[in-house]
């Protein structure tokens, strides 16, 4: 109930005063005024429509050389789908955000943070917004780039504590193409070289030769530097892709593995090869601690998933619990799990942990040791969460 008027009648209050859609576009431009330098609007042609001159003062020419012009070379790094990204793709998806590279007149390059949006109107538009990345976000940009660095270190360091399981996992196959082709030779020498014979050995000549290449595959892209660029996968195959790279030393010291992946909805944007490295990181060390055991001890690695329901402080989770079956960690152990340069291992950097910890947290998600597990197979049990079909960071 309002207040009287002078006739002593009740006053209505006044309704509040609504946003005006001029204030909404001042207060939104002033905004991306803050997170960006440049602005730019080009049609499906690539010919420049509109630009602020914040974009002129990156290209260094007059509106006169720009406007109605083709957009200048503009080489955006990264893939999307698969692809090389180009501004036609991105087009076609809607949004992209990453690294590009623009080209001035004179020659002369410039790095820039871009993200590109596609308009909704009836007329298609693409609308760009750049960041120079010689300004202040550039220690920001060096910062990802020496996390990625540090990455880098934990996925060789891998590597090298697999090596002598790489080299028997290769030694298989290639044993069994000499033994085939050796007895190819020898059926011809022979003249015993049925044809259903012989195709059967070259027939497993090539299966083995997939195998190796598969193996030399799946080293390779573990290997190589992450870009950073983020992209859609299935948690599911980003599991079963590391768990079949660690195989060898599963195999080795004679660990069941068992999985049981409970998530029905498990899709997620992430760096597939970092998301790897955490897994693989978790199973080497669980297969490091069953290793030690006694040779009659049961040696199991149990892997689960499932769904984490939105909360009022996160959204939808997709959760990965990793629990071997081996003794529980020590208690002044436990404490200093992430810390730097903490190892058991007599060639581990004692980064591993902290490396998982750092990719999962920028991913959005959490990783944390749960202690022992309390069902079987009860022994150290570690988990991580990652957002369900989270927006690229």
């Amino acid at each position: 109930m309002g207040g009287l008027n002078q006739n002593g009648e009740d006053a209505v209050d006044p309704a509040p005063a609504g946003i005006s859609s001029d204030d909404r576009a001042a207060t939104y431009g002033a905004a991306l005024a803050q997170l960006f330098d440049a602005t730019c609007v080009i049609d499906p042609s690539l010919t420049v429509l509109e630009c602020d001159p914040g974009f002129l003062r990156l290209l260094e020419r007059t509106e006169a050389d720009v406007i109605g012009r083709p957009i200048p070379t503009l080489h955006l790094t990264g893939s999307l789908d698969g692809e090389p990204v180009t501004l036609r793709h991105v087009a076609r998806v809607g949004s992209w955000r990453g690294h590009a590279t623009l080209s001035r007149e004179d020659g002369s390059t410039l790095s820039v943070d871009i993200l590109l949006i596609k308009s909704n109107s009836e007329l298609p538009r693409l609308h760009l917004f750049l960041r120079d990345l010689s300004g202040p976000l550039s220690v920001q940009v060096g910062e990802v780039d020496h996390q990625h660095a540090l990455a880098q270190v934990g996925r060789l360091s891998a590597l090298e504590e697999m090596t002598s399981g790489i080299a028997h996992e290769m030694n298989q196959p290639l044993a069994a193409i000499v033994n085939y082709a050796n007895g190819c030779v020898s059926l011809i020498k022979q003249d015993r070289a049925e044809p259903e014979v012989l195709n059967r050995a070259l027939t497993a000549i090539a299966d083995q030769s997939r195998r190796a290449a598969e193996i030399i595959r799946r080293m390779r892209a573990f290997a190589r530097r992450s870009g950073g660029q983020r992209e859609h996968f299935r948690l599911t195959d980003l599991l079963k892709e590391a768990l079949e790279l660690s195989g060898s030393q599963r195999r080795r010291v004679g660990i069941e593995l068992q999985c049981e992946f409970n998530a029905v909805s498990d899709e997620i944007v992430a760096d597939g090869i970092q998301i790897e490295q955490v897994i693989l990181h978790l199973v080497r060390n669980s297969s490091d601690s069953l290793a030690g055991l006694p040779a009659d001890t049961l040696r199991i690695i149990r892997i689960t998933t499932r769904e984490i329901p939105a909360s009022d402080t996160e959204g939808q989770m997709v959760e990965t619990t990793v629990t071997d079956s081996g003794p529980p960690i020590p208690a002044e152990q436990e404490v200093r799990l992430f810390a730097p340069f903490e190892t058991t291992r007599p060639n581990g950097l004692g980064l591993g942990l902290l490396i998982s910890r750092s990719v999962v947290e920028a991913h959005g998600g959490r990783l944390n040791y749960m202690g022992s597990s309390q069902t079987p197979p009860g022994g150290p049990s570690f988990c991580f969460t990652i957002p369900l079909r989270a927006a690229p960071i």
